[in-house]
Formats: structure tokens, C-alpha cells, sequence
């Protein structure tokens, strides 16, 4: 695909731009099978904190980011369309799902008021930072020629945190799987379908995790109170 020429930026027809970084993980989070894949909507190739992002100006379309004050479980979507059928075998060899998404947003001008700085970027500021969660790919057939748009959607990082089941279960199984001596949890069994009244000073007959009495004072390995009604 023929590179796309850079045009002179005049302000304040232009005067910022989005830039997108894509970190593919393709096996398993492995460094060694990892590619960064770096593009903007300017107009030229912009270096920001030592990357340097490739200008694709009207091909790329980000879509709109929260602006709240506190971290707020947002999407946004992002769509790079004109991609050459040659070309479109990279994005079908490469597992974009789960990839980490990072946007900045750039802005144009000058601080100092001197003209022949309005073209410099001059301020960067964090926009997103998420996940792949899933991505499609639209054909365009004119002539003999193909043409791709692909878009992707991505859900910020606290999105996925908080739809992520981790940790551990309250059971004993769960609590031993990491250290099989752990006894925190081998009472559980026995209370789990018991009304507490939290605070009240018990008054049950202790039994241990096979149910039977060990009576008053006598505490075993495994015991725990099953509170009379």
C-alpha cells in the first residue's frame, strides 16, 4: 500500500489530533511475541515519549472518550479504514481480541506566539487505556479493487476488572489449593446454612467438621458452635 503524503497543517483547521498505540500480545503475554503497532489522525509522523506514531489523517476514526472526573468504566471504539486487500492478511494472522489500546490526544499551536510554531505539537494528554474486547472487518469492493475498514471496540481497564472473576472461593477445596495445610476455611461446611446473631454470646454445643458433639470445653482441630434457637 503506497504511503499517504503528508499535508500542511494550518491552523486552527487543524489543531489536534488522536494517537493510537496497539500492543498485541500473541502468545499468552509472552515479550518475546509481542508487537506495538503505532498511528495517528495528524497529518505527519509525530514522535511522543520516544514512540513514534505513523500519520493516516482521515483513514483513522477514534471514537469519543469519557471526560469524567473520576475513573468511570467506559468504551470507545476505533476504525481505520482504505486498508489494502494485499495488507488485510495481517489483521486476519494476528489476535487482536485482548490487546491492550492506548490513545493520547495531541494538540497544535504555540507558546511562545511565535507563527512559525503553530504547526509544532505542543501538549499530550492520556485519553484511554483498555482492552480489545472484539473487532470486526467490513469489505468494499470497487472494480477490481478491495478495500477493508477495520474497527475495533475496547473497554477501559476498569471495565474488565470489574467484569474479571479471580481470586479465591470460601471453601476449604479453594483455600488449600495454594497451601493444603490451611485450615482457615474447614469450618465453613458446618456453618454455612446457620442464622447468626452476631455479637450474642453463643450458647450451642461445639461440634467438629463431622458433626459430632465435643461438648462443653472440649475443643478440637476442626470445631466450630451451632447456635440453639
Amino acid at each position: 500500500m503506497e504511503n499517504i503524503p503528508e499535508v500542511a497543517n494550518s491552523p486552527p483547521f487543524i489543531n489536534s489530533a488522536e494517537f493510537v498505540k496497539l500492543t498485541v500480545y500473541n502468545e499468552y503475554g509472552n515479550t518475546a511475541n509481542v508487537n506495538v503497532y503505532t498511528f495517528s489522525s495528524a497529518y505527519k509522523s509525530e514522535t511522543i515519549a520516544n514512540t513514534v506514531y505513523e500519520p493516516l489523517g482521515g483513514l483513522i476514526q477514534v471514537g469519543a472518550q469519557a471526560r469524567d472526573l473520576r475513573v468511570t468504566s467506559a468504551d470507545t471504539s476505533i476504525s481505520l479504514s482504505g486498508v489494502d486487500g494485499n495488507n488485510i492478511y495481517i489483521v486476519l494472522g494476528t489476535n487482536i481480541k485482548g490487546s491492550k489500546v492506548e490513545i493520547i490526544r495531541g494538540f497544535y499551536g504555540t507558546s511562545d506566539g511565535n507563527v512559525a510554531n503553530l504547526y509544532n505539537l505542543t501538549n499530550t494528554y492520556p485519553r484511554f487505556t483498555g482492552i480489545v474486547t472484539s473487532y470486526s472487518v467490513n469489505e468494499e469492493r470497487e472494480g477490481e479493487n478491495d478495500n477493508f475498514t477495520v474497527a475495533i471496540n475496547a473497554s477501559s481497564y476498569k471495565a474488565v476488572l470489574e467484569n474479571r472473576v479471580a481470586g479465591r472461593k470460601t471453601n476449604k477445596s479453594s483455600w488449600q489449593v495454594f497451601n493444603s495445610t490451611d485450615s482457615g476455611m474447614n469450618n465453613v461446611y458446618s456453618i454455612a446454612d446457620q442464622a447468626f446473631e452476631f455479637g450474642k454470646k453463643p450458647t450451642g454445643t461445639p461440634i467438629n467438621s463431622s458433626g459430632a458433639g465435643l461438648g462443653r470445653g472440649q475443643f478440637g482441630t476442626e470445631q466450630s458452635y451451632i447456635q440453639e434457637n
